[in-house]
């Protein structure tokens, strides 16, 4: 009978026990809810105080050394931080979220990507399902340039969590970077599937489409990036220069327009390019202003020469083309392409002898040049040298000038 009694005077103090505990535990727990509170509402000393007297009372409350951590890194006590995120994997090795803070302290306080990496590594060891240490883990090694190892990391990530749209546009980087274009465009357009008013991946799809010649995409996306808000000086730049290039030139013409008026971007290369949009628009007179502003502002860039000059072709000053031509080759004395243009202006006025002359140094900077051979063959022609102008006709036809093919049948056989 007294030892049942005993039995149970202990199950009682067991039980009373097992409630203080339990007790006890809930007690800790809502301290650390009301702390984490704090620290969310950025209460970060006085969440600290919290955290402290959590842990006086229980030394291995391991999440209240991380959160006690964070709290002193937000308020700049590194030291201190470190001490607790340390203290934190001691108390539990496994704690793969304290691998993941104390790897983000070292790659952003301390700028040990090294010693980042390595706690990186052991978190997703201990959690291979841990979507925000491949992320981290990836961007390190886009830091680096180790750009396989980013792609399999981000590839992890979009594999835990494939409706991110960040993930997919941070792995986009890793392979355009990597050269892997077709990759990397693929993931930017699910970037704009997940998330369609994203300017800036618009902007970067459109810049690769451009790469790849595929303009009409790439100016699609220009002005999707535009109409989204993504209004600057640099984009304005990018379409104006697609523009041009595809010969939309009045579409180009607004956009040059649009950089030297609201952005006062006064550079020698709009004003010339501009003029191009304007002599291929039929206007000569506003070319010939922006042509004489570019060279006013760059008297070094003999392409602009060349474009005054082509535009006092059209208006027929051909003095003003001449002595622009001259200033042209001064700058550039290897450009075939000067040549051949005040060539055909001596041709046109009958100098026979200086078109020939500036048709052969056109050959001598551009052997595969067939138009400047059929040209100096009918300057021989004229001059009456009809074996050196079946020569050089015979030159242009093996370079495929279809003209002189019929030229050489006719008059050369």
């Amino acid at each position: 009978m007294i030892n049942k009694m005993k039995h149970k005077t202990k199950l009682i103090a067991l039980f009373f026990l097992i409630q203080a505990g339990y007790l006890y535990g809930q007690q800790l727990a809502s301290m650390y809810d009301a702390a984490v509170q704090k620290m969310n509402d950025k209460d970060f000393r006085g969440a600290i105080a919290d955290f402290s007297k959590i842990l006086y009372q229980s030394q291995y409350y391991y999440d209240a050394n991380l959160s006690r951590g964070m709290c002193y890194e937000a308020i700049k006590k590194y030291d201190s931080a470190l001490i607790d995120y340390n203290s934190a994997i001691i108390k539990n090795p496994k704690y793969h979220e304290a691998f993941l803070q104390r790897a983000l302290f070292y790659r952003n306080i301390k700028k040990d990507e090294k010693s980042a990496l390595a706690d990186l590594t052991s978190a997703i060891n201990l959690k291979a399902s841990f979507h925000p240490a491949y992320v981290e883990r990836a961007d390190i090694y886009m830091n680096s340039k180790n750009y396989a190892l980013a792609q399999k990391d981000y590839t992890a990530a979009i594999d835990l969590k494939p409706n991110l749209w960040e993930t997919y546009y941070k792995r986009a980087f890793a392979f355009l970077e990597d050269d892997k274009n077709n990759e990397g465009l693929a993931d930017l357009t699910t970037v704009i599937k997940l998330k369609n008013d994203f300017s800036d991946v618009y902007h970067l799809r459109a810049q690769v489409y451009r790469e790849r010649g595929e303009y009409a995409n790439a100016i699609k996306d220009y002005s999707r990036a535009i109409d989204l808000g993504l209004q600057n000086d640099s984009i304005y730049k990018q379409r104006a220069d697609v523009y041009y290039d595809t010969k939309q030139y009045q579409l180009a013409l607004d956009d040059y327009t649009l950089l030297l008026t609201q952005y006062k971007k006064r550079h020698a290369e709009l004003y010339s390019k501009r003029g191009v949009c304007y002599t291929s628009l039929g206007d000569s007179i506003n070319a010939q202003k922006d042509f004489t502003k570019a060279i006013q502002l760059d008297r070094n860039d003999y392409t602009i020469y060349l474009y005054r000059a082509e535009n006092y072709v059209k208006q027929r000053k051909m003095p003003n083309a001449i002595s622009d031509y001259n200033r042209a080759i001064a700058l550039k004395p290897k450009a075939w392409d000067i040549y051949f243009s005040r060539a055909k202006v001596y041709l046109e006025q009958k100098k026979y002898e200086l078109a020939m002359e500036d048709f052969s140094s056109a050959i001598k900077y551009n052997s595969k040049l067939a138009e400047a051979y059929f040209l100096r063959g009918s300057c021989k022609d004229a001059l009456k040298d009809i074996n050196g102008a079946c020569a050089d006709l015979k030159k242009a036809a093996a370079l495929h000038h279809q003209e002189a093919v019929k030229s050489v049948e006719r008059y050369c056989r």
